[in-house]
């Protein structure tokens, strides 16, 4: 008994010159899914009293919870070779109208205690946020304690802070953070 593939071959209807490029077809298919399945990620959503729903897609390895829904998420990813690599995302929701973004940035502790090593400026959920890179110092007689990515910005009448703290380096976590941020929504009721 002939296979589909081969009656196909047989019709005429697939020449040889045809298989290459519906094999091809198919691996990108499949690629596609695959990507699609590992960049989708956990959906996390936490709604504050107001309406304001703050929703984005973590990777595994992470656990987020609500401290004040809306306001104060955090989440957890414990390294896998010690303890000391634990990383921490802290997500904060301040009301504009109480202080500024210049303030905020200010009195951030991981600036006022760390060395800023780089500052860029990425797009996220529409607006441009500030990206801070901190090497976070312990002091003179416990060296460096970590490393941080700070992003700030401000969107429909709230500063958001998102800190993203490691007890390795930052470029070890560095594709968890753009998963949560490339899918970082505010959504207002």
């Amino acid at each position: 008994m002939l296979s589909y593939f081969e009656v196909l071959c047989l019709d005429k209807k697939i020449t040889d010159k045809k298989i290459p490029i519906i094999i091809a077809i198919a691996v990108i298919i499949i690629l596609g899914l695959v990507f699609y399945i590992l960049t989708a990620g956990t959906p996390y959503t936490s709604k504050g009293e107001d309406g304001i729903e703050i929703s984005f897609n973590y990777p595994n390895g992470w656990a987020f919870q609500d401290r004040t829904p809306g306001v104060l998420i955090q989440g957890e990813k414990n390294g896998t070779d010690n303890s000391t690599n634990r990383s921490v995302v802290t997500i904060n929701r301040i009301a504009a109208n109480e202080t500024s973004l210049d303030q905020i940035r200010n009195d951030n502790p991981y600036i006022k205690t760390g060395s800023i090593v780089n500052e860029t400026n990425r797009t996220i959920d529409g607006v441009e946020a500030a990206v801070i890179d901190i090497d976070e110092m312990g002091g003179p007689d416990s060296g460096k304690i970590g490393e941080v990515k700070l992003v700030l910005f401000s969107k429909d009448d709230y500063i958001y802070t998102i800190s993203f703290v490691t007890g390795g380096s930052i470029k070890d976590i560095e594709s968890d953070i753009n998963h949560i941020l490339n899918s970082f929504h505010i959504n207002k009721d």
